[in-house]
């Protein structure tokens, strides 16, 4: 759910060029210069590099029980008693490997480098994205020249889930061994541009074990510079896996596999090729730019995932469908090209980014002839039952920073509410131009002022809706934002959807939701009336694993499974996690209007 932007660094490295043009203009010719002087001038206009090398260590047959990482740091300079590495203690409500790493040494030219570990706050521009706390580790004297680091990790370095969080956890199993930078790359604190190298060392690993990143296959060096964040961003996988292509390419789409789907994972990868190759077309990107799709397994909280540097990370267990992910892998490929708010950032702005992406997720592939008609309207419905259901509908935007991870009613607003959104704006252009303009326009529009070097903001939406529809557009976008309920005409899906209204179940856990998200998940505030109640659930139980809401809250009749612990013994509970009924939004499709026709 926490997805990255890439298109701003080949603007970043055109300022960097230029500085360095400039730098290297105000300097007497080479020769005239002493050589002290040279020496320093060319290192000025060289950018810091970083090589990350990674050991997969085998336990036997099919088996791994440690990764060994190597940084390899030139052009970096860190002055006595300041941080040399850092990380994240916690990222995207996952823990990382800062408690957890052994055998960490660092060197420079001078030699052995002593570190000390210490916990602290950072600000934002330490480098580490959203996360509140991180450790770090200081060095004892001012570092020279080339500076090495080296530790381990173990391969199942997961500590206990905290509940709803995006894959980016260690996992070993299926004969691989895979996870996100975000949890285990130590990398100076700072927003640094590195020339970047992703090498791997299979030597250890086991036998015809391939390694493949973000970046893509084996050893890469990355085309753009890229931040000690971005490169965390990235993901990580190696030993007995598959690809498609077979051979990855050093350019578009590829696919990498750990483990056994219940599917054919080889026709799920082509279909997303086809359709990331019409996004680019759709984008008018002429260059395809290289992007990864990672599947791996998730016993917990299958087919969800989360979107990474040039790359999605999505799960199966052994009911997924390749129908169930062709969704979710539309919506993240989807991010790879939209335009995105850069103030405020994070959560504040998913409402742009999350919305337009479910707007689009089904809309293009129904378009481009990938997804049929019924397909499209399953996904609609699912959204729009578990919107317009939500005892949290017109919770204001300003409340989703900080409860997103503790109630999903809260998480799915930007997604749901966003989409509907969109759908409103996008019906209100087609009316006024007669459908010569949609949505498209609008959208393209933000992304051409992005592209263009512009920070986008809310202020950037208004201006657009204010060209395109007039002052009350403007207002209506402000009553959204405020919490007000999105309702789309009968007709905003075109002449092959029309609106009408179910009675439906609201989603009710029927006890404290935040609990789901804490460590360790003892229930309270039990409902004496609810389901869970009649299930037996009590106050004072401990749910012992994760328990995943997001894509049940769309389906009426998909139960919830609790693993509880009291009183010392483990048992489970099986209850219908809904309370009362409400009249919901959805629609039918009109059977008399050709499938040909239903592609807006």
């Amino acid at each position: 759910m926490a997805r990255l932007v890439t298109s701003a660094f080949a603007s970043l490295l055109t300022l960097a060029a230029t500085g360095l043009v400039l730098a290297a203009c105000s300097q007497p010719p080479a020769g005239q210069q002493p050589a002290a002087e040279r020496a320093e001038t060319a290192q000025t206009q060289v950018a810091p590099a970083v090589t990350i090398t990674l050991t997969p260590v085998a336990a036997g047959p099919g088996s791994f029980e440690t990764v060994r990482v190597a940084l390899r740091l030139e052009g970096v300079s860190i002055a006595a008693g300041e941080a040399l590495l850092g990380l994240p203690l916690v990222t995207g409500n996952v823990d990382t490997v800062a408690t957890v790493l052994s055998g960490l040494t660092a060197r420079d030219e001078d030699g052995v480098l002593s570190l000390e570990a210490r916990d602290a706050a950072p600000a934002m521009e330490d480098g580490y994205g959203d996360d509140a706390q991180a450790r770090e580790w200081v060095t004892n004297r001012a570092t020279r020249g080339t500076i090495e680091v080296e530790y381990s990790v173990p391969a199942e370095a997961t500590l206990p889930p905290r509940g709803p969080a995006p894959p980016y956890s260690f996992l070993q199993d299926g004969g691989g061994v895979s996870a996100a930078g975000h949890v285990f790359l130590l990398m100076p604190p700072g927003d640094t541009q590195y020339r970047t190298t992703i090498d791997w060392d299979l030597s250890e690993a086991t036998p015809d074990s391939r390694a493949v990143s973000s970046l893509g296959e084996g050893r890469v060096e990355a085309g753009d510079a890229m931040t000690a964040n971005t490169i965390r961003s990235g993901f990580y996988m190696a030993g007995d896996i598959e690809t498609w292509p077979e051979d990855v390419p050093s350019g578009g789409f590829f696919g990498a596999v750990q483990g056994t789907p219940p599917f054919d994972a080889a026709e799920l990868l082509s279909w997303s090729g086809d359709l990331y190759e019409q996004y680019a077309e759709f984008f008018g990107q002429e260059d395809i730019p290289p992007y990864g799709v990672f599947l791996r397994h998730n016993p917990v909280n299958a087919g969800g995932g989360v979107g990474l540097h040039r790359s999605f990370v999505t799960t199966f267990d052994e009911d997924s469908t390749p129908e169930g992910l062709k969704s979710t892998l539309a919506h993240e490929m989807f991010h790879t090209f939209q335009p995105r708010l850069d103030e405020p950032g994070g959560l504040a702005s998913s409402w742009f980014t999350e919305g337009l992406a479910v707007f689009y997720q089904s809309r293009l592939p129904l378009r481009f002839g990938q997804v049929a008609p019924e397909d499209f309207l399953e996904d609609l419905n699912s959204h729009a039952a578990r919107y317009y259901t939500s005892a949290m509908a017109e919770a204001p935007n300003s409340e989703i920073p900080a409860r997103f991870w503790a109630d999903t009613r809260i998480r799915t607003l930007p997604y749901d509410r966003g989409m509907l959104y969109f759908v409103t704006v996008d019906h209100a252009v087609r009316t006024a131009s007669e459908g010569q303009r949609s949505l498209d326009d609008l959208m393209l529009e933000m992304l051409r002022r992005q592209q263009s070097g512009e920070t986008l903001t809310p202020n950037d939406w208004e201006e657009v809706l204010r060209a395109e529809l007039g002052e009350s557009a403007v207002e209506d976008f402000r009553y959204f934002i405020d919490g007000a309920k999105p309702v789309p005409a009968s007709d905003a899906f075109g002449p092959c959807f029309t609106r009408t209204t179910e009675t439906l179940r609201r989603y009710e856990l029927g006890f404290d939701p935040a609990v789901l998200a804490e460590p360790v998940r003892i229930v309270r505030g039990l409902d004496p009336d609810s389901n869970a109640a009649r299930a037996g659930v009590q106050d004072g139980d401990e749910i012992v694993r994760p328990v995943p809401q997001d894509s049940i809250q769309g389906q009426q009749d998909a139960e919830l499974t609790l693993l509880l612990r009291r009183n010392g013994e483990e048992f489970s509970v099986t209850y219908l996690p809904r309370g009362e009924t409400v009249e919901a939004y959805q629609w039918d499709r009109v059977e008399s209007v050709p499938a040909s026709a239903c592609g807006l």
